[in-house]
């Protein structure tokens, strides 16, 4: 089994649709595309999001035997467009909230696991499973949503994981919660040292992505024209994630990674059909 993803699957509901989302589900999604077996380790409710999203997660070919179906309301994230801008509120208490541990492989080649699931009992299910599944690399989105972080969860997020991906708003958030005094880069350096980090993986919007594994790599983003950033740090991490375990070749996964996430922002949706190009460049770059 190659990989485990944890935490929430939920729908980003506007006024005229409801999409599926929730970013453990989006790199999960990715994954199988990149031809990984594995398992989102989540739930859902016993309503008509939570059938639908059952059904839509089916269709991408993702295993849904660890997805629980629970008698709370299935994750949304309510959206009022507000102009250009989004603003958005999460139910709670919802499925997503109460995540059970269910029996799993005893090891995988990956763990991938955030923040925002542990705003309730589910931070008790994640600490249950980084305890009884042994894996080769653990992945730390911190994915900051809102309120819903600690700087105790931050900093047992970081103590677990052997990758730690961020954006460049979050790495304030994240030197703070760990007590380091060094900022940017050489903050980001100081963490990896101290935590014992393999890979501190950085994205930068439209600068592109970084990398630090004793010295800082760099992939610009390709000019492209944007449709969709929705689930683009995702799909990077996904594409990141299913080369480096299948190469462990760091500056080839980040190039592969980072080409993923143009292609998806030229879609609309986090999980959109690779097209015959990208199926053919991931074909000769032997990740499929």
């Amino acid at each position: 089994m190659d990989f485990i993803s944890f935490g929430e699957i939920l729908f980003d509901v506007f006024p005229d649709k409801a999409t599926l989302g929730g970013a453990p589900l989006n790199v999960a999604g990715h994954l199988t595309k990149l031809g990984l077996n594995g398992y989102i380790l989540s739930a859902v409710g016993d309503d008509e999001l939570g059938k639908r999203a059952i059904s839509e997660i089916n269709n991408l070919g993702l295993n849904t035997e660890k997805i629980s179906t629970l008698n709370y309301e299935t994750g949304k994230a309510i959206i009022t467009l507000n102009g250009k801008n989004a603003e958005y509120e999460f139910n709670m208490p919802c499925a997503w909230d109460n995540i059970p541990l269910l029996p799993l492989p005893e090891h995988v080649s990956l763990i991938y696991y955030g923040t925002l699931a542990q705003r309730g009992n589910s931070k008790q299910t994640l600490k249950e499973l980084l305890n009884k599944v042994s894996s080769d690399h653990r992945f730390f989105d911190v994915n900051i949503r809102k309120h819903f972080y600690s700087d105790e969860i931050i900093k047992e997020g970081v103590e677990n994981a052997t990758i730690l991906k961020l954006n460049d708003e979050e790495v304030d958030i994240v030197l703070d919660a760990l007590k380091l005094k060094m900022r940017g880069y050489r903050g980001l350096e100081e963490l990896a040292k101290s935590y014992n980090l393999d890979l501190v993986l950085l994205t930068k919007g439209k600068e592109g992505t970084m990398c630090y594994k004793d010295k800082w790599y760099r992939v610009p983003c390709a000019e492209v024209e944007v449709v969709d950033t929705v689930g683009a740090g995702d799909s990077l991490s996904a594409g990141f994630l299913a080369s480096y375990i299948k190469t462990g070749d760091l500056e080839k996964s980040l190039i592969i990674g980072s080409h993923i996430a143009d292609y998806v922002v030229t879609k609309r949706g986090a999980i959109p059909e690779y097209d015959e190009e990208l199926l053919s460049y991931l074909k000769g770059t032997a990740l499929l």
